[in-house]
């Protein structure tokens, strides 16, 4: 409120007060008084334009339209469903990522439609389509114009960052919009207005993966002077490992060995492990797939050498529950740049109950990039709510106006990465924050605070 103020007038010619008038006046600043509170509208409710719209105190979205010669307040036609294309690695090298990505955006799918559905568009449900792409990038672009053939309002799939990549003139043809984790560089240089990446690009990765390490090297008194770099030769790794090797530099390493393998043909890593034990690397950063992963680590397990420090990968195989499950204590203690921890000790009980059920369809946590699914679907959702339409251009407007300082602020509240949600320019998202989780036994803790307890780090991140 403004403050009051009591002013006295006096009146020189009749040397009287010509009346002691109180005249109370607002000093007003640009929120002192708040506006008058708009009536509730309902259905039935005269209105006076046609065509305008309204929203209820609930959120349900009302329509002004002629009924009996009359103008009233309406429910518009809104769908009772609301399409979303997926197609995803659900067998071949990428079904590690595929198979739990697609039963957390199910499951993510399902608890909005049990809340209620979309608000604005009178409790709509969200219908998930999602198809096996057998992690070869050639069949997204086919599935892709299949499911726009179908009538999906947007796409949450291809996965894989080269299915991504490849697919691009297709998701703009169709114009679609896409929304996905990816880690590539090269998703988002092309500026194709329908891909949103809710992740960030390879280089926020690499950038945030330092502003930890070096600092906690610090702390620790720890000087690195060599330093090794493996990854694949295919998007993301070549992104990734460019972003390493120019981090490492920067911070006055050498990088003794950069190692950038033929994953399709690369089975045996003891001869990559005994580059890196020659060049006498102290520390071990990279980027692999799942099946590349596994197999280094029990490369790995047949011999002694290790580097001083151990190992940081960003994202990859190393996260995965899979991981851990194959290669055992060889996984103890290295430290992974994720797109989210272990949400079974989330602080919020609604991310906990998502996880609970997570386990239970698929016998194992919710965590990394499974759990960014449900990211996904909540960040598409509350796009859609915002757009009250399943109109592609207009989902895809809503995409690119929000913005959230935090996730967990969203109508939906199944948010799981650390961060809010901000689109720049290229149409990635500039507040998204990844988590470190480090291997202990069979648990993640989660290095960083954020959605989850803080855990305390061991170093070396190496098998002890």
């Amino acid at each position: 409120m403004g403050q009051l103020k009591k002013v006295k007038i006096w009146n020189k010619k009749t040397s009287s007060l010509a009346a002691i008038l109180v005249i109370f006046s607002l000093a007003l600043t640009p929120n002192a008084v708040s506006a008058p509170k708009a009536p509730a509208i309902k259905v039935g409710d005269k209105c006076v334009k046609a065509s305008s719209v309204d929203r209820t105190k609930a959120g349900v979205q009302l329509s002004c339209a002629k009924v009996k010669g009359k103008l009233v307040w309406t429910l518009p036609n809104y769908p009772k469903e609301i399409l979303i294309g997926a197609p995803l690695p659900l067998t071949g090298g990428g079904a590690a990522f595929g198979g739990p990505y697609v039963a957390s955006l199910q499951l993510t799918v399902d608890a909005i439609n049990a809340a209620g559905g979309i608000k604005s568009m009178n409790g709509a449900k969200l219908v998930l389509k999602s198809a096996d792409d057998a992690s070869v990038a050639a069949n997204d672009q086919l599935l892709l114009q299949q499911m726009a053939a179908d009538g999906v309002s947007a796409f949450v799939g291809p996965l894989l960052s080269s299915g991504v990549i490849s697919s691009i003139p297709v998701i703009t043809r169709s114009k679609i919009p896409f929304l996905g984790p990816q880690l590539d560089n090269v998703v988002t240089d092309s500026r194709s207005p329908y891909v949103f990446r809710l992740a960030n690009r390879a280089t926020a990765f690499g950038d945030q993966a330092f502003d930890w390490l070096l600092p906690t090297l610090e702390a620790k008194k720890i000087t690195l002077s060599k330093v090794g770099i493996i990854g694949i030769d295919v998007p993301p790794g070549t992104s990734t490992t460019d972003v390493l090797d120019a981090q490492a530099k920067t911070a006055g390493w050498t990088v003794a060995e950069r190692i950038n393998y033929n994953q399709a043909t690369t089975t045996d890593f003891g001869p990559i492990i005994a580059r890196l034990k020659a060049a006498e690397v102290e520390f071990v950063m990279g980027y692999q797939n799942p099946v590349d992963a596994v197999n280094f680590a029990k490369a790995l397990s047949q011999q002694t050498w290790r580097p001083k420090h151990g190992f940081f990968f960003i994202a990859g195989g190393q996260y995965l529950t899979s991981f851990q499950a194959s290669v055992g204590s060889v996984a103890e203690n290295m430290l992974d740049l994720s797109y989210a921890g272990d949400l079974s000790t989330a602080k919020s009980p609604v991310l906990k109950k998502l996880a609970a059920d997570f386990q239970t369809k698929m016998n194992q946590p919710l965590r990394g990039l499974a759990s960014a699914g449900a990211s996904v679907i909540t960040t598409l959702a509350t796009a859609i709510d915002k757009a009250a339409s399943s109109n592609p251009e207009a989902i895809r407007l809503a995409l690119k106006s929000l913005n959230y300082k935090d996730g967990a602020l969203m109508p939906y509240p199944f948010y799981t990465m650390n961060g809010g949600v901000r689109f720049d320019s290229k149409n990635d998202n500039v507040l998204w924050k990844g988590t470190i989780i480090q291997w202990k036994g069979t648990t993640q803790t989660s290095i960083e605070a954020g959605r989850l307890p803080k855990g305390t780090l061991v170093w070396p991140a190496k098998d002890l």
